[in-house]
């Protein structure tokens, strides 16, 4: 004689969770899942965060920055292999009252990034590397005159070149189909300039930034 099998017990009353405790981990859960859409889609487009999408990352910054979730903050960021991806800086030619040259790169010991965010003039010069290639030239004025400011103020020079400059990385072999690359990664056949400005004192004191060129009206470097 067989026995029936018995039904499984039902869980306690007190084991299922209420509608109001579902609805606030469902609200918890999409908020957590939208923060992350956030900081990890500002990696994406190969361009520069919109007004809103910087609003949306300061405000989650304050929940994934401390559990290490900030991908613009990390030493590692998605590639899509465009040129918007590689890496971008300024380079910054100064006179000094005495005649002596000399030369920076931005972001470094000169003018570097903070430590809250240590990108900053990367993206900066990825903003005027993208403007100059649409032929904008407002943001890239607005971003190149302040750095030149900075230099001045602080070499006493009244005079200074600021170049954008965008670095191709080194492919993986030297040689491919005859053309030989250089071994040195920084080497400046990796390099293309793509906008070019000087910034200077004028008589009256003022800050007045001239354009020598941009990407438009130089050829591309293959």
């Amino acid at each position: 004689m067989s026995k029936s099998k018995s039904p499984p017990p039902n869980p306690a009353d007190s084991e299922v969770a209420s509608p109001g405790t579902r609805s606030v981990i469902s609200l918890v859960l999409f908020v957590y899942l939208f923060g992350l859409w956030v900081v990890v889609s500002s990696s994406l487009g190969g361009g520069y965060s919109s007004l809103l999408h910087e609003k949306l990352l300061n405000l989650f910054q304050l929940y994934t920055e401390p559990l290490n979730l900030e991908v613009r903050a990390a030493p590692y960021s998605l590639y899509s292999g465009t040129p918007a991806d590689y890496e971008h800086f300024f380079r910054v030619d100064v006179s000094s009252p005495n005649g002596e040259a000399s030369t920076y790169e931005v972001p470094g010991p000169m003018l570097g990034s903070g430590p809250r965010d240590p990108y900053r003039y990367q993206r900066l010069a990825k903003i005027v590397a993208l403007q100059a290639e649409i032929s904008d030239d407002t943001l890239p004025a607005e971003i190149t005159k302040g750095i030149g400011q900075y230099f001045l103020r602080a070499t006493g020079s009244d005079k200074v070149s600021i170049r954008c400059i965008r670095r191709r990385p080194q492919p993986m072999e030297l040689e491919i189909d005859g053309q030989i690359f250089a071994s040195n990664p920084k080497d400046p056949s990796y390099e293309s300039e793509l906008y070019r400005a000087t910034v200077l004192v004028d008589p009256e004191g003022s800050f007045q930034l001239i354009k020598e060129m941009a990407t438009e009206h130089v050829a591309p470097v293959e």
